[in-house]
């Protein structure tokens, strides 16, 4: 099997984990389109999705953060104003297709493009440091108030680039080892995921969720490395501030769930990547009867772990203080299945790279709580950019 050329739109989903990796799903050759660019769009093209999966297509595609705020009535005037200033960019994307090929695990590294001479430029955040501080401030300041308990700040970064996309992408997925990565080319832009995080599968009536909250960078010292798992693993901060996201997950949960069958099989587990180890929860719940995986899109998106607690009046300080928009970066890339199996990741760590451009995309965020300190933010933020770079 050849995956696709570079003028081919197509869908790849992949699992790069050296360990118990699943297959990677491809999706080619559309029979069409589904998109939306205004906020008055999107419901439509969700519900355009789900008929078309109940016509028996695969549908595999992405949603923009931004896309969230056509799915909550009290967000509708900053929606508003968001298609006021919009570039005209995608909100939400998905190709309808007739099957999926599925490529073994393992398999996939020797179908990329050789990656010798991509080459990866420094980040360059798209705000000042000074700027960014203000934001923390605000943040703070709306803790402090008792608007919100937590938020999470971002910022996007340009990242200049050398070669092809897919060469780009062969040479980062080792480094990132993503649970929950890909590629989505559209014809326009190629989304570039290397996502070790799971927004929720919907595998027979089951939904699972894999919050991810807490941070700590690694060190090349294995004894140091081993001491900052262990602390991430007891710090009061970083469960905090994951129990948040675990209740609020707990909630978006049982408005599509059965009652009494929302449970926490894990709470607290350290999970190791080449850069950063985090902390990582595990939410489950059975479906409602009757429910598709686009009814639980409407409810959950935007994931509540890129957001903040409480969910919408996070959402609203995010438009406040952050002067950019997110688009593809913290919403969402997954596919749904004829017979209503779904997986969406959550879009962090995740590139977009406009056709022919140069230069990519990254956004980089975390959250923060009232006890939060704005140096460590900020150095958290850029030390979620380094699996990009060469060791």
């Amino acid at each position: 099997m050849r995956l696709p050329g570079p003028t081919e739109i197509f869908a790849l989903f992949d699992d790069a984990r050296p360990r118990h990796a699943a297959a990677a799903r491809l999706y080619r050759d559309p029979v069409s389109v589904i998109a939306a660019h205004r906020m008055e769009e999107v419901q439509p093209a969700l519900d355009r999705i789900a008929d078309a999966r109940e016509a028996g297509l695969h549908v595999a595609g992405y949603m923009s953060y931004e896309a969230g705020l056509a799915l909550e009535e009290r967000l509708a005037p900053i929606a508003r104003r968001h298609d006021q200033r919009s570039d005209g960019s995608a909100l939400l994307w998905f190709g309808l297709f007739e099957g999926v090929r599925l490529i073994p695990p393992g398999t996939l590294p020797a179908m990329l493009p050789d990656p010798t001479g991509v080459q990866v430029g420094p980040l360059r955040p798209m705000i000042e440091e000074a700027d960014y501080r203000v934001a923390f401030d605000a943040v703070q300041d709306y803790i402090r108030a008792g608007d919100i308990y937590q938020a999470n700040l971002t910022f996007p970064c340009y990242v200049p680039l050398t070669g092809d996309p897919m060469a780009l992408y062969a040479a980062v997925r080792p480094r990132a080892a993503a649970g929950y990565g890909g590629v989505i080319r559209t014809g326009d832009h190629a989304l570039l995921s290397f996502s070790p995080e799971l927004f929720f599968t919907q595998v027979r009536g089951q939904l699972t969720a894999r919050p991810m909250k807490g941070t700590a960078v690694r060190d090349g010292d294995p004894e140091r490395d081993a001491e900052l798992a262990r602390w991430l693993a007891a710090d009061p901060k970083q469960r905090a501030e994951n129990l948040m996201i675990v209740d609020l997950l707990r909630n978006d949960l049982s408005r599509v769930s059965r009652a009494g069958s929302v449970i926490v099989p894990d709470l607290f587990k350290v999970e190791s990547f080449p850069t950063v180890h985090q902390l990582v929860s595990t939410v489950r719940a059975r479906i409602l009867p009757g429910l598709s995986p686009v009814d639980v899109l409407r409810i959950l998106f935007p994931c509540g772990s890129i957001t903040g607690a409480p969910k919408v009046r996070a959402m609203e300080i995010i438009d406040a203080v952050e002067p950019h928009p997110r688009g593809v970066y913290t919403g969402t890339m997954g596919w749904i299945d004829p017979e209503g199996d779904a997986a969406f990741n959550v879009a962090i760590r995740t590139l977009c790279v406009a056709e022919g451009s140069g230069v990519g995309r990254l956004g980089l965020g975390s959250g923060v709580v009232a006890d939060s300190q704005v140096d460590s933010e900020w150095a958290e933020c850029l030390a979620k950019g380094r699996f990009l770079a060469p060791a």
